[in-house]
């Protein structure tokens, strides 16, 4: 049985090397245009570097999988495949010579690609080193990013604290205090990741600046109100949480309109994920969640979980068979998100009764997640109730190799198998 093929998009070009050859049949999504700009101009000089999006370590690992590299080499910038991740890996082995600004930026854009142990190294040295509250702010606002995507935010509470008692002395530019509430509010709703009283204070203090929103930069009072909509959202008031929306909205544009490049779209893009998930979960409202969705994907057609986004809407409202066709297009458009959203299909098509689809997609979900008991058994009792011999015996060897394994491996959906 063989192994499936994905074809490589600019996504995995630029999170394996910082960079990507444009490509007229497979156009570049935002990130990746926003990722490799952003290296491309970064100064080493100030603070400012920018990151459209940060992803978890599953992601790289997905890369290094579909391009048959290991992992190890990728994570630690041995794989140096082109000039730029060649420049990044160079400025991290010379970050105990560089000033604390400089090292902040290095960090940053080695977890705009998902290399977080080395940008844990780098920030534990920049914060020691720190002399400015502008400093200390920065190297803490990146370890919390770390902590959050790489060890499910067990150092956010220290993080946050140390965010606020650089913002309280009024030495960190207001626009970076908003982007700290802005986290803040966010990771308190969605899994506590600080103690109550910092998030009251930086709930109350985000409030106080975004008063003043006409001389604030527009790419964070959007994002302000995108997070400070989750907490009327919380309580059920669908008008509030709508109003703040429309306040986020405004501000993308007003934004994309000063600096029509990729990264600010990104703020509109956010806009319609987060509508998305208001539609689906507060208003219940399908076809405003359908319009969200497909706004979504029209702002950026290349980009796969954008796709994934509106199937997970229509599993939520029944739409079984429609939100298969969704994740199977998320699975062509390409990674991130590859054996996510094929594992999703596949259940998708198998509650739907397409059994014959829902087995050819376990059978290529067994390659890229060869230790996921739960595929294979899935996989494994899809062929028996199809009587599909070969697909049977690939399943029931699968089971076998893993059977005496003691380490513990990462599911297709995030969780510990």
């Amino acid at each position: 049985m063989s192994r499936p093929t994905f074809q490589a998009n600019a996504f995995q070009d630029t999170l394996l090397g910082l960079e990507f050859t444009p490509d007229p049949d497979r156009p570049a999504d935002l990130f990746s245009r926003a990722c490799a700009e952003e290296f491309a101009h970064m100064r080493l000089d100030r603070f400012g570097y920018l990151l459209a999006q940060v992803f978890e370590p599953n992601v790289l690992l997905e890369a290094a999988l579909l391009t048959d590299l290991p992992y190890e080499s990728v994570a630690d910038l041995s794989h140096r495949p082109t000039e730029s991740m060649t420049r990044l890996a160079e400025l991290a082995d010379q970050a105990a010579d560089l000033p604390v600004v400089a090292v902040v930026n290095v960090a940053s854009a080695l977890i705009s690609v998902s290399r977080f142990d080395i940008a844990a190294r780098l920030l534990v040295d920049a914060y020691s080193r720190a002399t400015t509250p502008r400093e200390a702010f920065e190297a803490a606002m990146l370890s919390f990013v770390v902590t959050n995507r790489r060890d499910d935010g067990t150092d956010s509470p220290r993080q946050f604290h140390r965010m606020r008692t650089a913002a309280e002395t009024r030495e960190v530019p207001d626009n970076r205090v908003l982007d700290a509430c802005s986290q803040a509010v966010v990771w308190y709703l969605k899994r506590k990741e600080l103690p109550e009283s910092e998030y009251r204070w930086f709930l109350d203090t985000g409030t106080r600046l975004a008063e003043a929103r006409d001389r604030l930069d527009p790419g964070a009072v959007s994002s302000w109100y995108r997070a400070l909509a989750m907490v009327p959202a919380a309580e059920g008031s669908a008008a509030t949480t709508r109003r703040y929306m429309e306040y986020a909205r405004e501000a993308a544009e007003d934004t994309m309109a000063r600096r029509p490049r990729a990264y600010e779209t990104h703020f509109l893009k956010t806009y319609h994920e987060s509508s998305l998930k208001e539609h689906m979960y507060l208003t219940r409202d399908l076809d405003r969640a359908e319009e969200a969705g497909r706004a979504l994907i029209a702002l950026d057609p290349s980009w796969a979980p954008s796709y994934g986004e509106l199937a997970e809407a229509y599993v939520v409202f029944g739409r079984t068979e429609q939100a298969a066709e969704l994740y199977e297009q998320a699975v062509a458009a390409g990674p991130p998100y590859v054996g996510h959203h094929m594992l999703r299909a596949a259940r998708c098509h198998q509650r739907a009764g397409n059994t014959h689809r829902a087995l050819t997609l376990h059978r290529d979900l067994s390659h890229l997640a060869p230790h996921d008991e739960d595929v294979l058994r899935t996989g494994l009792d899809l062929a028996r109730d199809l009587a599909d011999g070969d697909s049977r015996a690939h399943f029931e060897a699968a089971l076998e190799r893993i059977k005496t394994g003691s380490a513990r491996h990462r599911g297709m959906d995030g969780e510990d198998r």
